[in-house]
Parts: structure tokens; sequence; C-alpha cells
């Protein structure tokens, strides 16, 4: 976790910190000495260890050495004997290895906490700090360009945006989800260069992919030719472009219906992703205002003329020259992007601006940023990009201009045609709407866990047969684990057993105790994935914790339990891990079902 960690994620380390500090400070008089001590930040320097048989926390002693002038060893001696004595509920032994205290949990007492809460569900709904709740943060994510396809890699974008706004939403802030699409600009103008001289229509559905084809064939037609053809081939396309920027004539008709017809494809992908936006920005409505804010610092004296142009140096930064308007009077598009965050800043009243853009604009957001700042702006401080590698191929990168994409129409088509291959076995069973529900739950699952189970700054090649999965590390296997629990309390409620909390103390094994711990780290799990703005956090817990589930239920009968009591205690146990992995699911934007 990372150093300001709120410390109500974890109860359990927070008492323990609190006995440990109290432990050290009891034989200290000098103030010098408790000073350096309460800086060091207990709660942050314990651990968890690297196994489970060496504790469910450990504490290195050799971090107060220096302070209390003590071997690290007898530190440890030390603090044992107070933890001991003082019979924190928390604790029920503690263990010595080397300059390490080890320090194993009570599990009927750590059982009777956390699975009342979580099936009361008080456990995901936990007060946050009034710092957090105060703060609003705009994530921007999605930006694709109409008049382009859109194909595998704006996906994972898509994924990355959804994933970061509903955990940071879940940590307590004040979450405003938007997208900026690209309307405006010299591929529309080639498209619809290509458009003009092209028989035929775009079918219903498919808009920008037909779009995104002419948008390629333009690139291609203008990269050939003699140079007189490209010449009057670029004159053209730069009369369009006008055109469109002056709002007149039969180009800037074109623009607008094709332009919603894009609107309308991308509509239908985020419905069927099930992904929503707060608000949406669009490209061509800054344009107009970039062109003000340069005028307005220039008038301030930030922008300054060189060579033509207007900008500002950020040598001292190693940012090179801020461009903010060509010696031609155009503005640029990082231009717009300054129009657009003063807009968040000032129309929003956004605390934190996170964008969501791939790693090849790392040097844009950083002169960005920087700018702002320059600029009088104090949210510039707050603004994060979230910078991601791409999707690519078997074969190599994927390109709009070389036409190579696999649209999200073939994504969904190859996923699905794997999903519903699963689920044919359930044709004379389930009604095809149930079918259809479950295997549309499924694909948007493996399609969401392959995107978001890398590091962002991971390359991910698409694999379809992997991200199908259903006994591998994927969506649709966490998806099954899911079904599963669903199942075997279906099961066990038949044979007329209830969930009880009454003997939470049965649950004794290392297995189940395994189970129980994952499920009590889910907190901080999503906490430190917000605060690092990485979903894979969340994801590969979610993995593990599932394995950890099916090694308990390979152990352990539920429906067979040795007694009525030890049945109803383990149902409690599953319904905890049930309900923490939907939780988990719906972070990361998926929906359970309940059989498969």
């Amino acid at each position: 976790m990372s150093a300001d960690t709120p410390v109500w994620v974890d109860p359990a380390k927070k008492d323990i910190a609190s006995l440990i500090e109290e432990s050290i400070l009891k034989g200290l008089v000098d103030e010098k000495a408790r000073g350096a001590i309460k800086e060091l930040a207990i709660y942050q320097l314990i651990e968890k260890p690297p196994e489970p048989k060496l504790g469910d926390f450990a504490l290195p002693c050799f971090r107060f050495a220096k302070v209390l002038r003590k071997n690290p060893f007898d530190i440890a001696q030390d603090l044992k004997g107070h933890i001991e004595s003082a019979s924190c509920p928390w604790i029920e032994r503690v263990e010595i290895a080397g300059a390490f205290l080890n320090l194993f949990l009570n599990q009927p007492y750590l059982a009777n906490f956390l699975v009342p809460s979580i099936l009361d569900d008080s456990y995901f709904a936990s007060e946050k700090p009034k710092a957090i709740r105060d703060t609003r943060v705009m994530v921007e994510f999605s930006q694709p360009n109409t008049h382009k396809e859109f194909h595998i890699g704006h996906c994972r974008n898509v994924c990355l945006g959804e994933a970061v706004s509903l955990i940071s939403a879940y940590n307590g802030y004040q979450v405003i989800p938007v997208n900026y699409i690209g309307d405006e600009g010299t591929h529309v103008a080639k498209c619809l260069w290509q458009v003009n001289q092209y028989e035929g229509e775009p079918p219903s559905g498919k808009y920008s992919e037909w779009y995104g084809k002419r948008y390629a064939e333009a690139h291609e037609l203008l990269s050939t030719g003699d140079e007189a053809e490209k010449k009057q081939a670029q004159k053209e396309v730069s009369e369009i472009l006008a055109a469109i920027e002056s709002k007149q004539g039969s180009y800037y008709e074109l623009w607008k219906k094709s332009r919603d017809e894009c609107m309308k494809d991308f509509g239908d992908i985020y419905q069927w992703l099930g992904v929503k936006f707060d608000h949406i920005f669009y490209e061509s409505d800054v344009s107009e205002r970039s062109q003000d804010i340069v005028d307005e610092y220039i008038e301030k004296g930030l922008f300054t003329k060189s060579e033509g142009a207007y900008g500002v140096s950020l040598e001292e930064d190693g940012l090179g020259y801020f461009m903010a308007r060509k010696s031609d009077g155009t503005s640029l598009y990082i231009t717009k992007d300054l129009a657009l965050a003063k807009t968040k800043f000032e129309e929003f009243d956004i605390d934190r601006s996170v964008y969501v853009v791939g790693c090849e604009q790392n040097f844009h957001f950083r002169q960005l940023f920087k700018a702002l700042e320059l600029m009088g702006f104090e949210q510039a401080k707050s603004c994060y990009h979230l910078s991601y590698a791409h999707v690519t191929l078997p074969q190599g990168k994927i390109s709009s201009r070389k036409g190579n994409a696999v649209t999200f129409s073939s994504l969904v088509k190859l996923t699905l045609e794997k999903i519903q291959q699963h689920l044919e076995k359930y044709a004379d069973k389930w009604t095809q709407d149930e079918i259809a529900d479950t295997a549309h739950k499924l694909a948007v699952s493996a399609i969401k866990y392959g995107m978001l189970s890398a590091d962002p700054q991971k390359e991910i090649v698409f694999d379809v047969e992997a991200w199908t999965s259903f006994d591998g590390n994927s969506g649709p296997y966490l998806m099954y684990s899911y079904a599963r629990t669903c199942s075997i309390l279906r099961e066990c409620d038949q044979r007329g057993h209830k969930v009880s909390l009454e003997n939470l103390k049965l649950l004794s094994s290392s297995y189940e105790s395994e189970l129980l711990r994952y499920v009590y780290d889910f907190n901080g799990v999503v906490m430190l994935a917000g605060e690092t703005y990485r979903p894979s956090v969340i994801a590969n817990f979610l993995f593990s914790m599932c394995k950890g589930f099916n090694r308990f239920y390979a152990n352990h009968s539920v429906v067979n339990a040795e007694s009525p009591e030890l049945i109803e205690a383990r149902m409690a146990l599953i319904s905890a891990f049930s309900r923490t992995l939907r939780q988990g699911l719906g972070l990361l934007g998926m929906k359970a079902v309940e059989r498969m």
C-alpha cells in the first residue's frame, strides 16, 4: 500500500499497529526517540509475509534498531512479551524469525468479525475519510475518433477507464466518467474525400467500420500516385477541412450526418459493454475556445512569440518548447487539451483529472500538465496520465491506416462463438433468452478480464482461446467460480440448511483460513488498485482468491460436511466469498452469472 493509504481498510492491522506503538513507547522517556518512533508510521511497516506459514502479518524490527539502540532480535523478544501480555483479540500467537516479528490472526475472531459484516454488506460500505469523500475526480476515457474503426485497441482504453471509475467510486471519491470524441481534423477530411468518390452507403450498425475503411483507402491513395495527383488530392482534403471548420456547405452537412452515424455505433458498443458516461466532450466544441485561451495567456504574458509561433519554453523541465499556436495562426491538438482542462476545472469544479490515453502520448501529457501549472491551475498537480501499452495481434501492431485492425464487432463475434460452444450443452435445459444473456455476460467478462489482468504498462497480445478459457486465468474462470458457489448454496438450501453465523468457530482448517484471509484483504486490495490506477491488482487478486476457494472446495465438502453446524458455517463462509467475488467482478465492469 502507498504511504498515505487510510488505516480504515485494515482494522486488524490498525489495532495491532497501535498495540505495537504503545508497547514501544511505554519504555521510552526520551521525547526525541518517541517522536522518531511515531514518524516511522508502524501501520505502514507491517507487511504481509510471502508465505502463509510465516503468519498473517510481519513486522521488521530492524527498523527500530537505530532509534532504540538495541539489537533487532532483542526488540522482537520485548515486543513479543508485550503483545502476549496484552491479549489482543486479533492475535492468536506471535513468533520470532530473525529480525522479524510474525503475527498469526485469531481465526475464530476474524471469522466472527468478517463474515457477518460481509453478509450485511457493511464491509463493502465502510465510511471513508472526509478528505476522500469531498474529492471530485474526473476520469476521461475511450476518446475514439469518428470516421475510424472502433477496434480491439480502443477496447483496452474503455475497460481501463471504466474500471478506474468504478474502483475510485468504491473507494469513496465523487467520480465523473467522461468521454472526449475526436470528431474533426485531417483524418475526417481524408475520409470524406474518399466517401465523395465511393459508390455505396454505410450499412446500419457498422457505420464506423465502413467510414474507417474509407479512411484507410484515402490514406493509401494519398500516399501513392505522382506528385501532381497527390498535390491536387491534398488541396481537396484541405478544402474539405476548411468547409467543416466554417460550418458551411455540403461537406459540412456530410460531416454532421456521418459523425452522428459513428456516434450511434459508439453508443451501441458502450451499451453492449455496459459502460456509461456522465458527460461527452467533442473536439469540435473546444476548437474555438482553444484560440480564446491562447489569446488570454498571450495577454497575460505567458505565451510569447517565437519565429512567428506562440508558446512557452519548458526547457528547464526537459520538455522542450510548448507551442500553443502555429505561425499560420492555427491551434494544435494540445491547445484544445488546454481549453478542455480549463472547462473541466471551472465548469465541473473537479479536484483531480485522470486521462486514460495510450503510452505514445506520454510526452504530450507531461507538456500539458506543466503548461497548466504555469497557467496557474492548482489542479495541474493532481492531473494524472494513465498510460497504457498497445493491444497487438500475433502478427504485429494494429493500425487503422493499414486497415488490419480487429474491429470491435469481430472481437465480439470471435468471443461469443467460443462462449456459445461451452453453453451448447444447456440448449435443452435453459431458455434461449437465458443462454443469450449468459453468453453475453461471459463474453464481456472474457474481454474485460483479458484487457485488465495485465498491468497497464504491459503490451497485450490478443488470444481468444486463453481469454475464453473456463479453467485458466480468465474472466469465465472467475464467473464459473461464482456460479459454483450459487450451485452449492442452492443444493444446501434444498436440503433444508440455512446460512448460520452461530458456529463460525468451526472454520478452523488451513483452507478455510486461507479463504477468510483472501476475503478480509479485499478492501485493502481495492484501495491499492485505486491509488495506483491499476485494475490489474484486483483482477489478479480475484484469480488468486478463486484458486483459494477451489482448493477449499476440493478438500472440504459443504453439502456433506460432518455436522449440520459445520455445513451452515461453511455456507456462511462461501456466501462471504461469493459476495466478495461479485463485488470484485463489478469493479471490473462484469455482471456475475448464477448458472453455468
